[in-house]
């Protein structure tokens, strides 16, 4: 079936996105809402993630505050679309257990493929090569014959400026869409100031900690910042990026058997050295830590139960075996320089 008349056949859409959900995610997840109820005016959807980041309620409250993100889905659903990941482990320990029929779902995505994807669903929407779910699904409103509103294009806009990192990752195709949606009404400037946001007191105390742990890695002529926090993992990454990191990986431990990685990269790194953190290192940690792992070139993460200390560990060897061309050696006598 198309993506049209499985939308059309559902009387109850259950749209799911990843744990502590970001402006790409939520964004994405409201405005297929929205073409779901354009093709099926009777249907009943509902939104359902773990958790939404600080960042994402912000973007709710400007741009949907009538809309509700449950973190509890009812039961009954007939179609099941994941938005934003392609991974079950990815919605987070109360969400990766609802029963799913791979025929009755749909993963809309643009991160690097994961291995378990066809097992989960038949129907994929995947292009790894676009920067935010968001593009996706705006193109999606094209090629199905639906007009997008000005709030909707705001909703994608957002998501996609967030994601791009405002633009610094954009190709003429998504520069194209971003001017489409702002012809159609989105607002530039709102849009870009939903997203600016200033970090609560634990959020800045994390990243000074991140950074006074940090253990530095030369690699060749790369920079490696490997830290632990408990809290804010990607946050604390972007802020050793800043303080002149080419590579940052932070792992955290908030409870018992929970275990987090983050990661982040500049884009010279990638196009000089060609290390993609998700496909390169986060899914061999995400085996480390006994969950799963994955993402963007330049953004990946990774989700588990334990080995914190080993994983981050592994890290910088990973890295250094990925930037050589040479097979993992983690047990060798080969280590990055520590400084």
């Amino acid at each position: 079936m198309s993506l049209e008349a499985l939308l059309k056949d559902s009387k109850n859409l259950l749209i799911l996105g990843h744990q502590n959900a970001d402006p790409d995610a939520i964004c994405s997840m409201i405005s297929f809402m929205r073409l779901y109820k354009e093709l099926n005016p009777d249907g009943n959807p509902q939104l359902v993630a773990d958790d939404i980041s600080r960042l994402s309620n912000q973007v709710l409250q400007i741009f949907a505050p009538e809309t509700k993100v449950s973190n509890t889905p009812e039961s009954g659903h007939d179609l099941l679309i994941l938005m934003d990941t392609n991974s079950l482990f990815q919605l987070g320990s109360s969400l990766q257990k609802i029963p799913s029929n791979p025929s009755r779902t749909i993963v809309i995505d643009h991160h690097e493929m994961n291995p378990e994807v066809n097992l989960i669903a038949e129907h994929q929407i995947l292009y790894d090569n676009r920067s935010s779910t968001c593009e996706i699904v705006a193109r999606l409103f094209s090629d199905l014959g639906i007009q997008i509103d000005a709030n909707t294009a705001n909703l994608l806009l957002t998501g996609m400026i967030f994601d791009t990192r405002r633009f610094l990752y954009a190709d003429l195709q998504t520069l194209s869409t971003a001017i489409e949606l702002i012809a159609t009404g989105a607002d530039y400037n709102k849009c870009v100031k939903s997203l600016l946001i200033k970090p609560d007191k634990s959020e800045r105390i994390a990243r000074l900690k991140a950074g006074g742990r940090a253990k530095v890695h030369i690699i060749g002529e790369w920079i490696v910042a490997i830290s632990k926090v408990n809290a804010f993992e990607a946050s604390a990454c972007r802020g050793l990026i800043d303080l002149g990191a080419d590579v940052a990986i932070v792992g955290g431990s908030p409870s018992k058997n929970v275990v987090r990685l983050s990661s982040r990269s500049t884009k010279e790194f990638y196009e000089k050295t060609g290390v993609s953190l998700g496909t390169d290192v986060m899914e061999p940690l995400g085996q480390i830590i006994e969950g799963q792992g994955g993402g963007h070139a330049n953004a990946a993460g990774a989700n588990g139960t334990t080995n914190l200390a080993k994983a981050l560990e592994y890290s910088a060897e990973l890295i250094k075996e990925a930037v050589e061309g040479k097979p993992s050696s983690y047990e060798g006598n080969s280590k990055p320089e520590v400084v």
